[in-house]
């Protein structure tokens, strides 16, 4: 009895360790106040600075090669088709389909040309989608 008094006084003074705590709290039955945070104020944005109002003027630079607001040309003098402008592989290029449909179509083209362990990715690749298009989706 004599040394968990002194262990109660060491741990009240902050020199050993505290005494072991129940596993269950006792309760009166007065429940805590929840603490409920407020939404933030609501920031006042103005909608028409410059850099919100030119926002994506450029963006058909990319993709047509030309300035946003060029002079007008008379109808049919174009010099290349928007298709002919994309950079990307060439068997890529104007095409469109889904993964399993584009991954076909790279071993079609470039497929005696690959390394043997992407071959072997794309093939484990194909296997993959065509279980899972098979499985589900709305086509089935």
């Amino acid at each position: 009895m004599a040394a968990l008094v002194q262990a109660a006084a060491r741990a009240l003074l902050g020199h050993g360790a505290p005494l072991p705590r129940a596993a269950r709290s006792i309760s009166c039955g007065v429940a805590r106040v929840p603490h409920v945070k407020e939404p933030p104020q609501p920031k006042q944005v103005d909608r028409w600075t410059e850099k919100r109002a030119l926002f994506g003027v450029y963006d058909n630079v990319g993709i047509l090669g030309k300035d946003p607001l060029p002079p007008p040309q008379p109808q049919g003098d174009f010099k290349a088709h928007p298709k002919d402008l994309i950079v990307g592989p060439k068997w890529l290029r104007g095409w469109r389909g889904n993964e399993l449909q584009r991954c076909i179509r790279k071993k079609q083209v470039v497929g005696d040309r690959m390394f043997v362990d992407d071959y072997h990715k794309l093939n484990k690749r194909i296997r993959y989608l065509y279980r899972r298009f098979n499985r589900t989706g709305k086509h089935r």
